[in-house]
């Protein structure tokens, strides 16, 4: 009798994330059009794009360590950062970003992390990240409110609307952190659970239910000793938020602007993207590039706007999926690889 063939999911895996860039590549007309835009520009300001982009990473993999290692999960600096781009990777791609924790939990659960204790390791920084986001929003806007009602007061509304549901978010994790509370959405998933009769006998959901529950508690049975863990990650999400902000400020002086300071264009970024980080399309596609042009039209003012745009763009959302898809495909390969000479391996000490 034949033995079944195995099917080598993470081939097909790598396959797609390869097929899916290129489509990625050749459905979006400005991402052909952006290298011929920025070769008139100033390649030194461009380079800095990319460095503080790359330093962004390292606070992103950088937090997820510290509190990682606050749980006593040993984890190096090299796996925070591919653990932290993967993330932003796949939120980039899934609508509303909602890709981003989940896949991220199962990179964890490779390395035999549990997957309860990896999302709520994986939550709180997502906390920590909204936390410092909203209150340099607040801030901006409220250094911003002049100018912005004078000039262009339409968009007022839609940053404060931002801010509600962008701080009503913080309220909503931070409650999942309340045994109690988890207990009863728990409990709810396994009442919804209960009504598949399929799902609850095929998958063991009632007992998968309760351990995520159980690991996702362990993080918040000795919260009193992780407090300065979750300090350090809000304060280090500030200096974060500022990188991510910042790009767009060398781009603008890469089109040879100087006449505006750096904390404007900061703020104005930011009250762009707080104004359309709650969009359900992938990495808020469409809105972002309308966003942009109604929020810096009176910047980028010498018929440059849409070419601004294309290379805000590339740097903030394309450079990112490029490299997170990369990243994606040379790990799963290396995983693979590991996978077969361990089962070689094992295959050779049976032999023995």
């Amino acid at each position: 009798m034949k033995s079944k063939r195995k099917i080598p999911w993470s081939l097909l895996y790598i396959a797609a994330t390869i097929v899916a860039v290129v489509l990625f590549g050749v459905l979006n007309r400005e991402f052909a059009n952006v290298f011929a835009t920025m070769a008139g520009l100033t390649p030194g300001w461009l380079s800095l794009a990319i460095v503080i982009t790359v330093v962004f990473f390292g606070f992103e993999g950088g937090i997820i360590l510290l509190l990682m290692r606050s749980q006593h999960v040993p984890m190096g600096w090299g796996t925070g950062m591919k653990i932290g781009l993967i993330g932003i990777y796949y939120s980039y791609i899934t609508p509303s970003s909602t890709g981003g924790q989940p896949m991220q939990a199962a990179y964890l659960r490779r390395d035999d992390i549990p997957v309860g204790l990896s999302t709520a390791v994986l939550l709180m920084k997502f906390f920590c990240y909204q936390c410092a986001f909203v209150l340099c929003s607040v801030v901006f806007y409220c250094m911003m409110y002049e100018k912005l009602s004078a000039e262009n007061p339409g968009i007022l509304p839609l940053i404060v609307l931002g801010l509600i549901i962008n701080g009503g978010s913080i309220l909503f994790f931070a409650s999942l952190f309340i045994k109690p509370v988890f207990h009863v959405i728990c409990r709810f998933a396994k009442w919804l659970a209960g009504r598949f009769a399929f799902l609850r006998e095929r998958f063991h959901l009632m007992d998968t239910i309760d351990k995520f529950e159980s690991d996702f508690g362990s993080f918040t049975d000795d919260f009193k000793e992780k407090k300065g863990s979750v300090i350090w990650g809000i304060l280090l999400s500030i200096p974060q938020f500022f990188l991510q902000m910042s790009v767009i400020f060398f781009i603008f002086r890469a089109f040879g602007y100087s006449d505006v300071s750096y904390w404007e264009i900061v703020a104005v970024q930011s009250l762009l993207q707080v104004s359309v980080s709650f969009m359900p399309m992938p990495g808020a596609s469409g809105a972002q590039e309308l966003g942009f042009s109604s929020y810096f039209r009176n910047y980028f003012v010498h018929n440059d706007l849409y070419a601004a745009v294309m290379v805000w763009r590339f740097f903030t959302y394309y450079l990112v999926v490029i490299a997170g898809a990369l990243l994606v495909v040379i790990d799963q390969f290396l995983y693979r690889r590991r996978q077969l000479r361990a089962a070689g391996a094992g295959g050779n000490k049976e032999k023995t």
